[in-house]
């Protein structure tokens, strides 16, 4: 019996693919609120201590997580707000070609308790199952583009969402110089999320082989200002992006640079900015 009911969540969870597209087709559109959770990667989902597979989205505007996992007969919305625990039906779950997750607009919301914060941990109990969101350790260490993208969904979604400077980008093909770029970030970092994601993408429109782009990551503060590469490069805050053109430093972006990388970038390996791109 156990293994069937495993089979059977298995296959509801996968459903989720499929079902909710033709839900759309019989005319019943998104709610209204309950709409754009995000995929995150800050919270991992365990079951009686044992960290089991789950997909969570949260939504900031409502604000509130939405917690989906085979371990779980249906998923789960928490709210922060009133520390309510709610369970909807699979077949109201909707995803998005963007990755995020819509609940329909005839869904509903049946209460399941209350959850309690223990420190930054999120616990609460569901069909006599203790269960706990906890903060997913930091990525650390030096990684590259492909790393960031396959652990970080929020960085998949930003990066989609950006549209590089064409005159920067085609500045960059250019460049014949062997350059690194060493980014400095945090995957906590709500500042590294909204920008580093730029850069990813301005990487893979440059594509440039004299260009390489290199992602550090460090721990949550205090540690994270401790970390050696950090107290080598001098970095005050995050996301920085040390420039190196032939092993020697030629500039970095920081602060609202971030704001269009490429731009800086471009500015430092080939001198003046761009011309606007129409």
């Amino acid at each position: 019996m156990t293994q069937m009911r495993t089979v059977a969540l298995a296959l509801l969870a996968a459903a989720l693919l499929v079902l909710p597209a033709a839900v759309h087709a019989q005319g019943v559109p998104s709610d209204g609120v309950l709409r754009d959770f995000e995929p995150s990667s800050e919270y991992l989902l365990l079951l009686n201590g044992k960290q089991v597979p789950a997909e969570i989205y949260q939504n900031d505007r409502i604000p509130a997580f939405l917690v989906l996992s085979s371990s779980l007969s249906s998923p789960v919305m928490l709210t922060p707000r009133t520390g309510s625990v709610q369970t909807v039906n699979l077949m109201k779950v909707s995803k998005q070609k963007d990755g995020s997750v819509d609940l329909l607009a005839d869904a509903v919301l049946a209460p399941a308790g209350q959850f309690q914060m223990d420190g930054e941990n999120v616990k609460f109990s569901l069909e006599g199952k203790n269960l706990l969101l906890a903060p997913k350790p930091a990525l650390t260490g030096l990684h590259s583009s492909a790393d960031l993208l396959k652990t970080l969904p929020e960085y998949v979604r930003g990066s989609q969402g950006y549209t590089p400077n064409a005159a920067a980008v085609a500045g960059l093909r250019k460049t014949g110089k062997p350059v690194t770029v060493r980014v400095v970030f945090g995957s906590w970092c709500p500042h590294c999320r909204q920008h580093v994601p730029m850069l990813l993408k301005v990487e893979n429109a440059v594509n440039n082989p004299k260009i390489k782009f290199e992602y550090y990551g460090i721990n949550k503060p205090p540690d994270g200002w401790k970390d050696p590469e950090v107290k080598r490069l001098g970095v005050k805050g995050i996301p920085t992006a040390v420039v190196y053109v032939n092993g020697v430093q030629a500039g970095r972006i920081e602060g609202t640079a971030w704001n269009a990388p490429e731009v800086e970038l471009n500015k430092i390996l080939n001198g003046g900015a761009p011309a606007k791109s129409k």
